[in-house]
Formats: structure tokens, C-alpha cells, sequence
């Protein structure tokens, strides 16, 4: 019949064969000597072996001894990473790749100060970030840990996800500094509905992107002539084009910065664009992935607020 030993008996059974004294293992315990030494007389009936005998004066392991040491505190560290507190996160000794998926259209306004502050915080650990197309399943991507985090801006993501919001946005179309609707202000919806538009490749069907969306729900529906799998092709082929591109104000000021575009605010009738942190429930808990959702989080906020000083302002 198999003998059973609980974890208390293993710390007092490693002690002893570490000190080779029963004084000594008790108060490495905390315990007393005659305590020590009664557990002692047990294990070695559940053993079936003296485990420490006498040599002169002090007490040596028997041959079965020794080779329970290396067990026995391979069992009792499996046992304290178990029931102990979860491993801390290092940033500075930290290499394992930090792999992220984002939409496209966070590429030029998110993704720079997120990278930059990942590398300097923690410079041996490699950045990966891919986008995320109708071939990725980014959710099943999360599951099989080929993924720590995603940032997005679709609303329902599958319910087994763990989600946060980021920032908010507000929506505005851009288009060629010489489009007839540039230069009007704030767009109606007669004019936003009688323009042509251009739009990156839907993801699926069920999912034609959140301004379309938007639009279904107000039983509306715009004119796209061109759409493209590429995001950020989108501001050259507005060039010298009657095409306008509804998407988030910052990624429009970003690209009128850089090239001869006009951006003006999307119709009344449409929200904001808003814009999540997603991750799965299996990295809930870990520290690393706590870590990367703060820091992710963090730059969020300052986005947000220099959009406020640049409002204030």
C-alpha cells in the first residue's frame, strides 16, 4: 500500500538531509527538536529507510538518502510555484517578444509612441506587431498564445475576450485640398451620402467596418467606389481625386500634415470612433501581459490628453 507524505513532512525530510542535524533542521523550521525528531521516526517508516544515521557524532544520509534530496526539493518547489505568488515581471532582464496585433488605422498615431516606450523600457525584448486582415483570426490567435494583445475599433468582439476602451476619436473626412467639398466646414449628410468614398477591404460581411455600421443603424448607405486592402495607401490615392475617406481625426491630421489633403468633420449624425484593448482570459492574471496592457493603456491617455491640450489651446 503506498505510504502518503504531506508537504510539512517534505520540508522537515529536506532540512534534515540538508543540514544532516536534527538540532539544526529545527531551527531552520522554526520547530522544536523533539517535534523534528518525531517526524523523522515517520518518514522513516514511510520510507522504509534510515535516511540519516549515526557517524561518531554526527548524522550522515544512507545512500537513499542522498538521492532523495534531489526529489525532494524538485517536489517542493513545484509545489511553491503552485500555491506561491505569481511570478514578477522584470523589464529590465525581460527578452521574450511582446507580439501585438493592430488595426491599420492605428498604425501612424498609436503604434510609434507604443513601440518607442516598449524598447525603452524594456530593450531586450523584440516588438512584433502584425495587422489584422480577414485571414487572421487574431482571436484564435489569442487563445493559442500566439498573441499577448490587440488593439482594434469594432465594437463585439467574441465574448471569451477580456476588453478594455482605449480612447475615442472623432470622425472626419479627408480628401484632396482641391475636392469641391473641401474648405465647406462640417460635411451634411446630403453631401456625405452624394460623394464617392473610398474604404479599406471589409473584413468580413458581417463585419463591413464600424462607419458602416454606423450607417446601417441610421438606415443609410454611402457610395464606395475604390477600396483597398492597404490603410495607409489610402491618403496617396485621394490625391488629385474626387474620393473622400471618413476615418479618425488624428489619422487625417496626420496625413494633411504631410501632404497637400483637407479634412473636414464627418456629418452630426455620426458618434465617435472608439477604440479597444483586447486580450484572453488565459493571460488575465500574468504579470507580463498586466504589464503590456498598462503600458498600452498608458500611451492611450496620452493621446488623449494632448488631444485635449490641443483642443484647450
Amino acid at each position: 500500500m503506498l505510504k502518503e507524505l504531506d508537504t510539512r513532512q517534505l520540508r522537515v525530510l529536506r532540512a534534515l538531509l540538508e543540514e544532516c542535524s536534527v538540532t539544526q533542521a529545527a531551527r531552520k523550521l522554526d520547530q522544536s527538536q523533539p517535534n523534528v525528531s518525531l517526524t523523522l521516526r515517520k518518514l522513516r517508516d514511510i520510507i522504509g529507510d534510515r535516511i540519516l544515521v549515526r557517524s561518531g557524532s554526527k548524522l550522515v544520509p544512507t545512500e537513499r538518502g542522498r538521492a532523495l534530496l534531489a526529489h525532494v526539493r524538485a517536489v517542493l518547489d513545484g509545489i511553491d510555484k503552485i500555491v506561491g505568488a505569481p511570478a514578477i515581471f522584470d523589464p529590465e532582464v525581460s527578452t521574450a517578444p511582446f507580439r501585438i496585433a493592430s488595426a491599420d488605422c492605428m498604425e501612424a498615431i498609436f503604434l510609434p509612441p507604443l513601440v518607442q516606450r516598449l524598447r525603452q523600457q524594456v530593450p531586450g525584448a523584440p516588438v512584433i506587431v502584425r495587422g489584422i486582415d480577414a485571414s487572421f483570426d487574431y482571436a484564435e490567435a489569442l487563445e493559442r498564445d500566439h498573441l499577448d494583445a490587440v488593439i482594434c475599433n469594432w465594437p463585439g468582439a467574441p465574448g471569451h475576450l477580456k476588453t478594455a476602451h482605449l480612447m475615442t476619436e472623432d470622425i472626419v473626412c479627408l480628401m484632396d485640398a482641391r475636392h469641391p467639398l473641401a474648405g465647406r466646414g462640417q460635411l451634411t449628410i446630403d453631401d456625405y451620402l452624394a460623394a464617392d468614398h473610398i474604404a479599406p477591404v471589409a473584413r468580413s460581411r458581417a463585419d463591413p467596418g464600424p462607419i458602416d455600421l454606423q450607417l446601417a443603424e441610421l438606415g443609410l448607405r454611402r457610395k464606395i467606389q475604390t477600396m483597398v486592402a492597404e490603410f495607409n495607401l489610402i491618403p496617396h490615392m485621394l490625391l488629385s481625386s474626387e474620393l473622400i475617406f471618413t476615418s479618425s481625426a488624428r489619422f487625417a491630421g496626420y496625413f494633411s500634415s504631410l501632404m497637400p489633403l483637407h479634412w473636414a468633420p464627418a456629418p452630426r449624425t455620426f458618434g465617435k470612433l472608439k477604440f479597444f484593448l483586447l486580450w484572453h482570459e488565459r493571460a488575465h492574471s500574468d504579470a507580463r501581459n498586466i504589464w503590456l496592457r498598462s503600458q498600452i493603456s498608458s500611451v492611450a491617455r496620452g493621446i488623449e490628453a494632448s488631444k485635449d491640450r490641443t483642443h484647450k489651446s
